[in-house]
């Protein structure tokens, strides 16, 4: 058995393509966005294969349709994978992420709120 080495190798350098390129398009029931860290990285939910994906923006959105289309253009910065819920919904891996980013990444510059959260917020005022 012989390795052979090629040689002539073409790299692409082309950094634009890699920044506009979309890295994953989500419907609305398998995007969520979790919010924005005081370092400008993005912090969203890929349910489908359930994971966090951190990117430099925020997803853009395609109203088109019946159901609206979520996009992430890259670079990625860093993947994170999360056990969710049985509906889908964020479990304590995702709390945690959240958690982490507070306490040990510079916090969050904005975080969205959720409905159950501000119903949350309203029964811990009540207790």
């Amino acid at each position: 058995m012989s390795v052979q080495h090629p040689t002539d190798e073409t790299v692409s350098t082309d950094a634009q393509a890699q920044i506009d390129d979309v890295v994953f398009e989500r419907r609305s029931w398998n995007y969520g966005y979790v919010g924005e860290d005081t370092k400008g990285r993005h912090h969203h939910v890929d349910r489908k294969l359930e994971r966090i994906v951190v990117t430099k923006s925020r997803a853009e959105r395609d109203d088109f349709g019946a159901v609206p289309v979520f996009s992430l253009r890259g670079p990625i910065l860093h993947t994170e994978g999360i056990l969710l819920g049985s509906m889908g919904e964020g479990g304590d891996d995702l709390r945690q992420w959240i958690a982490f980013i507070d306490q040990e990444c510079g916090g969050w510059a904005e975080r969205p709120v959720s409905a159950a959260d501000q119903a949350n917020d309203i029964l811990e005022e009540v207790l």
